[in-house]
């Protein structure tokens, strides 16, 4: 049963290969991953397609059946069950506590033109906001206990609930996107357009002010990350990564460019899927159906890693996982993959790996810019349990990998090993206080 569901079947590698290099195939019997054990959480009717870690133990999971769920990680339990939107919740957000006392706090934002403050350890609704009157497609903490929720829209709120200011919305499309950058602002995207604001707190009441607008992508913009105190990149459908300055707005580098960003048939190969940034000098792109990797400290562009066809459709998601070690992947052909270096029969090298990027590829930065082409990782697991499209993970350290789909499961993998040791302890523990017997 296991070894069925850790394998991708002929027919949905069929159904899906549509990529013109050939994808590689997992190593029989799946020796190097260490997720083979799974819980598979079953209370959502519809997609999920939000996960938000809450804390060490706790997740939130939300998607189109309008609910959210709190789940524990470690058994898989299901803590509560957050009930009161009519429509898709579309975003997620954790509002920590300011003071000792203040419980951390859950957003949810969704298209029933509702924003709603939960209790993260209970579960418990304790505000319901309304006054901005329209849909909610993404929710951003900024300083000083204020978050925004955007889409139609955008609104300022307080920890409290209380409604602080309103802007319209002027393009066509929703914010869909939204990063806090320093000195106190806000970037959106909507569209292809960015849009800065900036949080004033002179008055009584903390307003935003607009204080600019950029559009230098030709179409919309998938990816929005901060990478530094200094830079923040964008990703488009149109294949091209963009790094701005946090001081002055302005383009500081272009990525990934390509003179023809649509096929023959008017689709988006080198869509930009995913951005994510480790140790705010390598910049991960999930590109189609494959990623990359750049080092943007560099003064021309360097690609240092890169797996051109890692799935046989296009990557949604992706992060590290086992303390930086593994990549994991998640598409729409319905795995999860991981990535990272095969174990080696050599000694050992003097030095040891201390940055995420020396244990993912098992070198120094100096060695990975020596190589005479891009690095390429060794695909080590393939964890493919979904009946549909996987849409986010999570990574929960020793407690494993969490991963949601479109078929409405939420799915914790277990390393086997881990789980082995946790019952060997559990066991002796009952032994011991059994009346003595050992």
């Amino acid at each position: 049963m296991l070894q069925r569901l850790l394998t991708t079947s002929d027919k949905l590698k069929k159904e899906t290969s549509t990529v013109n290099e050939r994808c590689e195939d997992v190593e029989e019997g799946q020796p190097h991953n260490p997720y083979n054990e799974i819980l598979i959480l079953q209370h959502h009717s519809d997609i999920v397609r939000l996960l938000l870690r809450i804390s060490d133990r706790r997740f939130v999971s939300a998607g189109d059946d309008n609910n959210a769920v709190i789940w524990e990680v470690q058994y898989g339990r299901r803590v509560a069950t957050l009930l009161g939107h009519t429509h898709p919740i579309t975003s997620l957000l954790l509002l920590p506590g300011i003071e000792s006392n203040d419980d951390a706090l859950i957003i949810s934002g969704s298209s029933d033109k509702h924003i709603k403050m939960w209790n993260a350890d209970t579960g418990e609704c304790v505000h319901t906001l309304t006054e901005h009157g329209a849909s909610v497609r993404c929710l951003q903490l900024i300083d000083h206990g204020l978050f925004c929720a955007g889409g139609e829209n955008l609104s300022l709120w307080s920890r409290e609930g209380q409604f602080l200011d309103l802007i319209e919305n002027p393009a066509i499309e929703d914010i869909h996107l939204m990063i806090s950058i320093k000195n106190d602002r806000l970037v959106t995207a909507a569209g292809k357009e960015l849009v800065v604001y900036r949080l004033n707190l002179e008055g009584s009441t903390p307003k935003l002010i607009k204080i600019k607008s950029m559009q230098s992508h030709f179409e919309a913009i998938h990816s929005l990350i901060p990478i530094s105190t200094s830079c923040f990149g964008t990703g488009s459908v149109d294949g091209m990564i963009i790094i701005w300055t946090s001081s002055n707005l302005q383009q500081t580098k272009i990525l990934s460019a390509v003179t023809e960003y649509k096929d023959e048939n008017k689709r988006f190969p080198y869509s930009i899927q995913a951005l994510i940034c480790i140790q705010e000098r390598y910049l991960f792109a999930a590109i189609g159906c494959g990623f990359y990797a750049f080092d943007i400290t560099a003064d021309k562009e360097t690609l240092v890693l890169q797996k051109r066809s890692a799935h046989l459709s296009k990557i949604t998601s992706m992060g590290f996982a086992c303390e930086g070690e593994l990549l994991a992947t998640c598409a729409e052909d319905r795995c999860m993959r991981l990535w990272g270096r095969k174990p080696s029969s050599d000694p050992p090298k003097g030095n040891m790996a201390v940055t995420t990027m020396e244990r993912f590829t098992g070198l120094q930065s100096n060695e990975l810019l020596a190589l005479n082409s891009p690095w390429e990782p060794s695909l080590l697991g393939e964890c493919c349990a979904h009946g549909g499209p996987v849409q986010g993970f999570l990574d929960f350290d020793h407690e494993g990998i969490v991963t949601c789909g479109s078929d409405g499961l939420v799915i914790v993998w277990k390393n086997a090993e881990m789980q082995k040791v946790r019952r060997n302890q559990t066991v002796r523990k009952l032994l011991i206080s059994c009346d003595g017997i050992v």
